[in-house]
């Protein structure tokens, strides 16, 4: 690659993998894949043994001091790299400390700041105070105009600043596989994920339709860690339902897709206020039929191409699953929206280009 003028830093945690990227390093990814700016584009992150992109990562080692925290001393060791050449942008998500600390070392960069979850939550975005001060460094990247709405809440000013930059992915120009008759959930076994919700609506609705498979996808991404009390309620709501039901544990993401790609409805039963919902758009790109609740940014994933819960409950959740597993034609409508609202919507091709155009 050509010298880097564009720096985007990940936070510490977050592995640009292959087999273990979370949210934040695929969204990365997807964009890096489509830049036009990619040969200048360098991407900032913990080792890993298999980069999403080999050739545009670079690993940051901090010098490990026990005084120093390791969020702090990662910073600093970003900072040092990004000092040896002279920055046109740095992009850092999702960490306003390490912005920050970029804005002032960096003065005549560009800087911009990827918000991921609510800023309300987020440390350093939580008060109008703390959001005037990232917006006087720099501009703002939103997944949603939810995200966006809630960023500028209170404040008179620099609206113009906070644009909004979804998740959006790669879209296949037609489904190859075959739908089967599985219903799948994708995500981490944690309550505002819903997790339980699903599993306890698949005890009452599976035993309705014993053509049809489910699947849960999500957990930890070590196989030897011991259950939490939590993913052991869940997987007990699944287990009378044996073979119908499976629970996979933590998949690649490639595996994810493959199982979307085969999926004929999937679910995201979110209890949350979700940033943007990213498993729904890879849910509605792979031409699944989607239940999903309305919560956050989810809403402008959806729109009107999805069984919406409101609100979510058990019951609920599994009337709607043998209604649309039992009606051929409606889930093949929803099927054909879905996919194509994903196309036109976030396709991550147009998405790339209006980065590219933002950094100029």
């Amino acid at each position: 690659m050509t010298e880097p003028k564009i720096f985007v830093i990940l936070p510490l945690r977050e592995a640009f993998s292959r087999s273990g990227a979370g949210a934040i390093a695929l969204t990365v990814a997807e964009y890096l894949g489509h830049s036009g700016l990619r040969e200048m584009t360098q991407v900032l992150g913990a080792p890993t043994v298999d980069p999403c992109d080999a050739q545009a990562f670079h690993a940051i080692r901090p010098q490990k001091r026990w005084w120093v925290r390791p969020s702090a001393a990662y910073t600093d060791a970003c900072i040092a790299y990004i000092a040896e050449t002279a920055p046109n942008h740095v992009d850092v998500h999702n960490r306003v400390a390490l912005y920050l600390a970029c804005a002032k070392r960096f003065p005549s960069a560009r800087l911009s700041l990827w918000v991921h979850n609510d800023p309300w939550t987020i440390r350093g975005a939580k008060t109008q105070r703390q959001r005037r001060r990232i917006l006087k460094a720099g501009q703002v990247f939103c997944l949603s105009e939810w995200l966006r709405a809630r960023f500028l809440d209170g404040l008179s000013e620099g609206a113009e600043k906070v644009f909004v930059l979804p998740n959006a992915i790669e879209i296949a120009p037609a489904r190859a596989a075959a739908k089967e008759k599985s219903i799948l959930y994708v995500g981490r076994i944690i309550p505002e994920k819903g997790a339980d919700l699903f599993a306890k609506a698949l005890a009452i609705a599976l035993p309705q339709l014993p053509q049809w498979r489910a699947l849960l996808i999500g957990g930890g991404r070590s196989p030897r860690r011991a259950l939490g009390a939590y993913e052991q309620e869940v997987r007990a709501a699944l287990a009378p339902l044996g073979e119908q039901a499976v629970f996979s544990g933590f998949l690649p993401h490639e595996r994810v897709m493959e199982a979307f790609s085969r999926s004929a409805i999937a679910v995201v039963p979110s209890l949350w206020e979700e940033p943007f919902g990213r498993t729904a758009l890879e849910a509605m790109a792979a031409g699944c039929a989607l239940i999903a609740t309305r919560s956050g940014g989810l809403a402008e994933v959806i729109g009107d191409a999805a069984v919406a819960l409101d609100p979510p409950d058990v019951d609920g959740l599994a009337s709607a699953i043998v209604a649309l597993a039992r009606d051929d034609g409606r889930r093949a409508d929803l099927q054909r929206r879905s996919a194509e609202r994903a196309a036109r919507l976030f396709n991550i091709r147009d998405w790339s280009a209006r980065l590219d155009a933002l950094r100029g």
